[in-house]
């Protein structure tokens, strides 16, 4: 096969992935975010959408950085077994790059969460101490 063939069977396998894990993670997350955010929905909410813009960002630089348009110095016209394991690489990237972003997220979103209800609380306390005096 064409080095070019195997660069369009891997671009596409790319945005599958994000495309499916992606809604995935974010169905099976849903849960857990309400419970993390369950003192303030709609800031929670608003985070969620603002992660995802981030993430689709991110995964969507990895495709176009990684993305060949001519064969690497070295390589043969027809796929070779290092070009096939340089692609598989790129794929075990996205993945691996998914999986420590959502890694991250679900270690910092409690510490978040907690952020949001203390600025909540300090707020309704200002706005009550004001509507005293």
């Amino acid at each position: 096969m064409d080095w070019w063939i195997l660069e369009l069977i891997v671009v596409t396998v790319l945005v599958a992935v994000v495309a499916v894990l992606g809604p995935l993670i974010k169905r099976f997350g849903k849960g857990y975010a309400a419970d993390v955010f369950r003192a303030n929905p709609r800031t929670g909410k608003s985070y969620l959408v603002l992660m995802d813009f981030a993430y689709y960002l991110i995964f969507g630089a990895f495709i176009l950085f990684t993305v060949q348009f001519e064969p690497d110095t070295g390589w043969a016209d027809t796929v070779t077994a290092q070009q096939l394991e340089a692609s598989v690489v790129r794929v075990g990237g996205m993945l691996l790059l998914m999986g420590m972003l959502h890694g991250l997220n679900v270690l910092s979103l409690p510490v978040i969460g907690r952020l949001f209800s203390l600025n909540r609380q300090l707020d309704e306390n200002d706005s009550s101490h004001l509507e005293v005096a």
